[in-house]
């Protein structure tokens, strides 16, 4: 397993969970910091894109099961999501100014053990593949028609599909909260005038 996969793997963790882990406003900084995260860091582990034998259904299955991973990680089980008419950056806080209204995310631990497992089964694989199980893994790769570079794309494809559907579906739950919310503050706003 070499030094550069590690560093990948760890700096997509650090930036996801940095970004995501207790209350956090879903705005366009945190959902496309992960985004602008991947996109400078790919280049320099992404090669080439094998089309031989089965390395298209390889990377296609890595990209599919990142997907899958990212839209799970945001689910309403490890994620909440509310709407809050004065959020400020800082919760509460003792200054009597209102803040703006925002979609709100809360995770916790349950959310980092799935982005921990997922990393750490990703470098457990990497370092499975080069000392307990090359042979096996080899014969496997020959046999299937699958390159070295394909098995790598897949796992650089999985990493960055997950980080996107992460993004992905926290945006899109952040607005569908906004949009249920923003008509019940407008009313709960008009009355409170017509008073």
């Amino acid at each position: 397993m070499t030094a550069n996969i590690v560093i990948m793997q760890l700096v997509i963790l650090a930036v996801v969970l940095e970004s995501d882990l207790g209350r956090r406003k879903i705005g366009w900084f945190r959902v496309g910091r992960p985004i602008i995260g991947v996109g400078l860091i790919v280049p320099f582990f992404f090669t080439s894109l094998p089309t031989g034998g089965n390395d298209l259904l390889l990377q296609s299955a890595g990209t599919l099961a990142g997907a899958a991973l990212g839209l799970f990680s945001v689910c309403p089980l490890l994620v909440s999501v509310d709407y809050h008419p004065d959020w400020r950056r800082r919760w509460p806080r003792t200054s009597r100014t209102p803040g703006k209204p925002a979609a709100v995310s809360r995770s916790g631990a349950g959310y980092a053990a799935v982005w921990i497992a997922v990393t750490a089964a990703r470098l457990g694989f990497a370092y499975g593949a080069q000392h307990i199980f090359p042979v096996g893994l080899g014969v496997f790769m020959t046999t299937h028609h699958l390159s070295d570079t394909a098995l790598t794309n897949g796992f650089i494809f999985l990493s960055v599909s997950m980080s996107l559907f992460r993004s992905l579906g926290l945006w899109v739950r952040g607005r569908a909260c906004r949009a249920r919310a923003v008509p019940v503050v407008s009313v709960a706003h008009t009355v409170g005038v017509a008073r």
